[in-house]
């Protein structure tokens, strides 16, 4: 386990803890099994990238985790790791997979959030995307960094526990992220990269430049 000081080091994570009272609230799955030892640190490098320091500090606290519709991958267990499955996304070299690091997706779905090294800022804190796998280069940039992701896709649950279809079967049903577009017009930081054109090189499909046009657009 990480030392005091290591601890009093970690950054905060209040999304984290917001996501934890959303999911336990609505009876939605929370299971984040603390880590055995400590895994990575910020700045450490990861598949020849720096790893993001908020990345880092949500390892400190789990190793992986299930929150509600949220899977955050392992890095200690046999199969299904941070690690390996990078790898098998980069296997093929994709400029895509090549750029980003996956750390979570929603479960059952090809659908993969992901930080991106190359944009980090002077602090090494790096940008969030959604990633869909059904549609080749559909890249949605959704947070400025993990923890305003981690808030994002706790707000997101709200918005899902109180649709008919869930009230109804228990079933997310929400489509994510469209369904929370206006909060991330609300990340002014992450507005502020897209309007700059940071992301051009990750999104490239109609469908993404769409979804930035809409990001950006003035309220």
């Amino acid at each position: 386990m990480a030392g005091v000081d290591d601890m009093m080091r970690t950054p905060k994570l209040k999304g984290l803890q917001r996501l934890v009272e959303v999911c336990q609230k609505n009876a939605l799955p929370v299971d984040c099994p603390a880590p055995k030892e400590p895994l990575i640190s910020p700045g450490d490098s990861f598949l020849g990238q720096p790893f993001d320091p908020l990345l880092a500090a949500l390892y400190a606290r789990t190793d992986g985790a299930m929150l509600g519709d949220l899977q955050i991958y392992p890095m200690k267990v046999p199969e299904n790791t941070l690690l390996g499955i990078n790898q098998s996304k980069r296997r093929f070299g994709e400029e895509l997979y090549q750029s980003t690091l996956l750390f979570g997706q929603i479960p059952m779905l090809a659908h993969y959030l992901a930080t991106v090294p190359p944009l980090a800022d002077s602090n090494g804190v790096q940008p969030v995307v959604f990633i869909d796998g059904y549609e080749e280069g559909r890249v949605l940039p959704v947070a400025s960094n993990v923890d305003v992701f981690i808030t994002l896709f706790s707000v997101y649950l709200e918005r899902a526990v109180a649709a008919p279809e869930f009230t109804l079967e228990r079933r997310v049903a929400l489509q994510f992220p469209a369904s929370v577009l206006d909060v991330v017009a609300q990340d002014q930081t992450l507005v502020a990269a897209l309007s700059e054109g940071l992301f051009k090189q990750l999104c490239k499909t109609h469908e993404s430049r769409e979804w930035v046009a809409k990001v950006t657009k003035p309220a």
